[in-house]
């Protein structure tokens, strides 16, 4: 599991100051771009060998909302990896008013590893080494099946 802080800006939320229910997508989007990099794979070293990592599938739990300037973590981890696509889970956690944390979003995206033209590929050897520390098979917040 990789986590990432970060604060929803102004522009993230709505006009009841919750942040609005497409950006948790941009927020799964950060804590994907960071895992991949602490592993010491960023999607660049993919897009420089004309590979990409469409999403393909999408789902999200909305439990509670976040609001601008709260504290949010995002924790991403690897749910599986197949021969040309992988998963990953969030759990998106803020503040429970009481100095803790509790859960906000869940979710998770399937992406698929194609070319330049969009024919499928392998994941090369190297982004499964890199992605395998970050398996959690048994994640409990996955809400994809």
């Amino acid at each position: 599991m990789h986590r990432v802080e970060l604060r929803p800006l102004f522009g993230d939320v709505d006009a009841m100051n919750v942040v609005y229910y497409g950006n948790y997508l941009r927020f799964f989007e950060q804590g994907r771009a960071e895992l991949m990099r602490a592993s010491g794979c960023p999607y660049r070293l993919l897009a420089d060998q004309g590979l990409h990592l469409p999403a393909v599938e999408a789902g999200l739990r909305y439990l509670r909302p976040a609001h601008y300037d709260d504290l949010i973590a995002v924790e991403t981890s690897v749910a599986w990896l197949k021969r040309a696509s992988l998963l990953f889970s969030y759990r998106i956690l803020g503040p429970d008013g009481q100095g803790g944390e509790r859960e906000l979003v869940l979710g998770f995206t399937k992406h698929g590893c194609v070319d330049q033209k969009g024919k499928v590929q392998p994941l090369p050897a190297v982004v499964r080494r890199a992605l395998q520390r970050h398996l959690e098979e048994k994640n409990q917040w996955v809400v994809a099946r």
